[in-house]
């Protein structure tokens, strides 16, 4: 079983669970991915292999940043974006979007990749949707994939209602095994061009896999991909030592506000982040509860915590979080995943989310276990959000209603039949 993994710890760390439960049940399991992921890998027990060149994306964001033109909602999708009426202009200009994200970053890992597949020869390969040379190499290997996905389907959406609209606009239907033109189908003819140089013909599992794996519970979904299989979310932290301090419930209110580290160690938050990030804290001060800063290293001394607060370099969030009555986070779908498990009452920060966190936290709000900080002032926002999170008694028992509902989803170990049996399946006979 092979694992291919988009270059950030967080996106590794979701695999880990599944990984292990694979092991486990007797499987041999590798992980692939660009270089940057070893040390991760390796925390995680897991053999790694690198492939293809150092990850360019914090090159390609840092140019952004510079120009001035990625602006704060930079990465965000945000709802009307997939509830709205779409024009094949709009969804064709997020598809080549897509294709030069992958092209710069990807394109260089699918000849290694390939070749390491082929070697190895996989039964099956489940890949990040962030990392599109996976299904590539996966079937010029003759190999069974599918997505594992870290949050919601965007990938798999676009896909389906790029297709959608581009039938009932009555353009020729992409299909077949033939590579799409490059302006009907810019994704297609870019997968499928890659795909025909080993042999692979064009199909739409090289975009969707031959089957999804979704984390999330039915509410948090993004409707309109594949349907998936449904899985339970573990909380894995990764490699850590947990405090003494951390190891018993505090006398009062304990709440963790949750830092990106990887953002932040790559220089993608601008000043204004740091300062936002101290008037949270100074806003919070009087409050009569313990607030714990997780993944503060590399915003020491740049924020002067208040006598209620603590900065602590790393902790894991699965440990700490039955001790919380909040998490305040910045979207990140283990922050997320793991409070949602625990069944602590959330405050994803608004400014600073990206990619798919404002859907994910819109619809924890709507189920009443969460409140979306505002965008405007946003440690005014804090200030109100975590106080009516503890003073009022529904958002706990919301959150606790939604932990019993995830923790009724099988299993990693429960799903290893599941997958044998599709990796039979599916793979080349």
């Amino acid at each position: 079983m092979l694992f291919a993994n988009f270059p950030l710890q967080p996106h590794l760390l979701f695999m880990v669970p599944l990984a292990w439960a694979l092991r486990s049940a007797g499987h041999t399991v590798q992980v692939a991915g660009h270089p940057e992921s070893a040390p991760h890998a390796a925390a995680a027990g897991l053999p790694f292999v690198p492939v293809g060149e150092p990850y360019r994306g914090w090159e390609l964001m840092r140019r952004k940043e510079a120009s001035g033109t990625a602006g704060r909602d930079r990465f965000v999708i945000k709802r009307e974006y997939v509830e709205g009426e779409h024009t094949r202009e709009l969804l064709l200009n997020l598809v080549e979007g897509q294709v030069k994200s992958a092209d710069v970053i990807h394109g260089p890992t699918i000849t290694d990749l390939t070749a390491f597949c082929r070697s190895w020869r996989p039964d099956l390969v489940l890949w990040d949707p962030m990392f599109p040379a996976a299904p590539i190499a996966a079937e010029a290997a003759g190999a069974a994939h599918a997505r594992l996905l870290p949050g919601q389907d965007y990938y798999g959406w676009l896909r389906n209602r790029f297709l959608d609209v581009h039938r009932a606009e009555g353009r020729r239907s992409p299909g077949g095994t033939d590579v799409p033109e490059q302006d009907d189908d810019p994704l297609g003819h870019w997968l499928g061009t890659w795909a025909s140089r080993y042999g692979v013909p064009f199909s739409e599992t090289l975009s969707l896999g031959h089957f999804t794996v979704d984390l999330l519970p039915d509410w948090a979904r993004l409707q309109g991909g594949p349907e998936p299989l449904s899985m339970r979310y573990v909380p894995h932290s990764g490699r850590a030592v947990l405090p003494r301090r951390f190891r018993e419930r505090p006398r009062g209110p304990r709440v963790c506000l949750v830092l990106s580290t990887t953002a932040a160690r790559q220089s993608l938050f601008p000043s204004a982040t740091f300062e936002e990030l101290q008037e949270i804290l100074d806003v919070l001060a009087d409050l009569p509860v313990e607030i714990v800063v997780a993944g503060a290293g590399p915003w020491r001394g740049s924020v002067d915590p208040p006598g209620n607060a603590v900065l602590v370099d790393f902790v894991p969030l699965h440990e700490l979080l039955p001790t919380c009555s909040a998490v305040i986070h910045t979207g990140g779908f283990n922050a997320f995943g793991s409070a949602l498990h625990e069944g602590v009452p959330q405050l994803p920060l608004r400014p600073w989310m990206q990619f798919d966190s404002l859907l994910r936290a819109e619809r924890l709000a709507d189920q009443g276990a969460g409140i979306v900080s505002a965008p405007e002032s946003p440690a005014a926002s804090v200030r109100r959000g975590l106080i009516r999170l503890l003073d009022e008694p529904g958002f706990q028992e919301e959150a606790r209603r939604l932990s019993e509902e995830t923790r009724t989803r099988p299993l990693p170990a429960e799903m290893v039949p599941v997958f044998e049996e599709l990796a039979l399946r599916h793979r080349a006979t």
